[in-house]
């Protein structure tokens, strides 16, 4: 389970920077510009493992008296890290929740991801706010094609009425959109 989602996010977040190197390719004149090239791939792998920290906080500060966290926490107590991980992966749908996985956070970091792209003059702190956001809308995805009542579980929690599934697809394009254009910056 565990290595099925993460290669899964990792191909999504692989092919979005090919694109992105190949659109935006030029030769590097230096080891400096190189490594700058090497810093958006380092930086977008930290940025997708960045989401997981949504996890982490449910199970010690959000929410640490669940069944679920206390289970996860006893793992990490007697330093069972990887089952730790396994279960916390397994039992992924239980923590609905989140800090960072809902539409708010969502709205909000888009302006956040394009301040980073705009104003960052690397392109490491460029790459980590493009793997947050590509990891964010590859579950967002996932879920819509999948099953699209459990996205509502999880992504419009913080929204107190239903949101109706014509309104989660206009979401999810407007929020991919942006995404989107945000990315051409980068380019």
């Amino acid at each position: 389970m565990l290595r099925k989602l993460g290669v899964a996010h990792l191909k999504v977040l692989l092919i979005y920077l090919a694109v992105v190197t190949i659109l935006r390719w030029e030769f590097p004149q230096s080891f400096g510009a190189f490594f700058d090239l090497v810093g958006l791939w380092v930086g977008g792998v930290i940025g997708l493992g960045l989401l997981g920290l949504d996890r982490v906080l449910y199970v010690y500060v959000i929410r640490p008296h669940e069944q679920l966290s206390q289970q996860i926490q006893e793992k990490v107590r007697t330093q069972h890290w990887k089952e730790a991980l396994e279960t916390l992966l397994t039992r992924r749908k239980e923590q609905y929740h989140l800090a960072f996985r809902n539409g708010i956070f969502a709205l909000v970091y888009i302006p956040v991801v394009f301040f980073a792209v705009t104003s960052s003059s690397g392109l490491f702190g460029k790459g980590v706010a493009l793997g947050v956001m590509v990891h964010l809308l590859h579950d967002i995805w996932r879920d819509q094609l999948k099953n699209p009542s459990e996205l509502n579980s999880w992504l419009f929690w913080m929204v107190s009425r239903d949101v109706t599934l014509e309104e989660q697809k206009v979401f999810v394009w407007v929020l991919s959109a942006a995404f989107g254009l945000v990315s051409l910056i980068l380019l």
